[in-house]
């Protein structure tokens, strides 16, 4: 009797140590298969902000390839397009070998740039480019222009940098039009050409929209910048 209770305690012992084993073996496969050839899972338990716009998984396997271009002294892949996703008809306008319409200025950000007309990319790449179906500087309605942040000539980097009162001034031959920032807004890319496009409340009121994509090393979202035209004494 007492050997078959030896027995039984050391059968216990053998299954147990058994399991142990299983559990350590199997835990052991699936860490290894989560770290190698893979990239991790975002940490569940960070807070995320309902109304940001969420990263994709191309946006960050390209955040990844921007960091690792950088760290190796290699130039980043261009993704700079601050018109992608807009209508056919509305980017493309205006001859292959684009002439300069005027120049933009913005003191604030030390920037000064020619523009040009449409927002074709031969246009985009020597500076920002005015989106025909919108008025000209200086007329009523909704002025707009696109540029880029991060590639080419870079006239719009620092949008990010102005604030409410900073003013923009556009020069197209003996005339000049000058604007105040109103806002810095920053919009999804899903939806954003509706919202640059936006013609103001009052018919007669002169604006200013330019935008540009952000964040720099994606282009899921737009920097768009309000500006309200000012008279010869600096009103709006």
């Amino acid at each position: 009797m007492a050997w078959n209770r030896d027995s039984g305690r050391f059968t216990r012992w053998v299954m147990t140590v058994v399991t142990l084993v299983v559990v350590v073996a199997a835990l052991t496969v699936v860490l290894n298969s989560g770290g190698a050839g893979r990239e991790a899972s975002p940490d569940a338990s960070a807070p995320v902000d309902a109304g940001a716009p969420q990263q994709t998984k191309a946006d960050t396997a390209l955040v990844s390839r921007v960091l690792d271009d950088l760290r190796a002294g290699k130039k980043p892949e261009q993704q700079d397009q601050p018109v992608a996703g807009a209508p056919v008809k509305l980017v493309r306008a205006g001859p292959e070998n684009p002439a300069p319409t005027g120049r933009l200025s913005i003191p604030a950000i030390g920037l000064r740039t020619p523009v040009f007309e449409g927002v074709y990319e031969n246009a985009l790449r020597d500076g920002p480019g005015h989106w025909p179906g919108t008025p000209a500087p200086g007329e009523a309605g909704n002025t707009v222009f696109s540029g880029h942040r991060s590639t080419e000539t870079r006239p719009f980097l620092y949008l990010d940098q102005l604030s409410a009162g900073d003013v923009i001034t556009i020069t197209e031959g003996r005339e000049r039009f000058r604007y105040a920032v109103d806002a810095v807004t920053i919009v999804p890319e899903k939806g954003y050409v509706r919202y640059v496009l936006q013609e103001p409340a009052k018919p007669k009121t002169r604006m200013l929209t330019l935008f540009a994509c952000n964040p720099l090393t994606a282009h899921y979202e737009r920097i768009v910048v309000r500006a309200r035209a000012l008279d010869s004494r600096g009103q709006s």
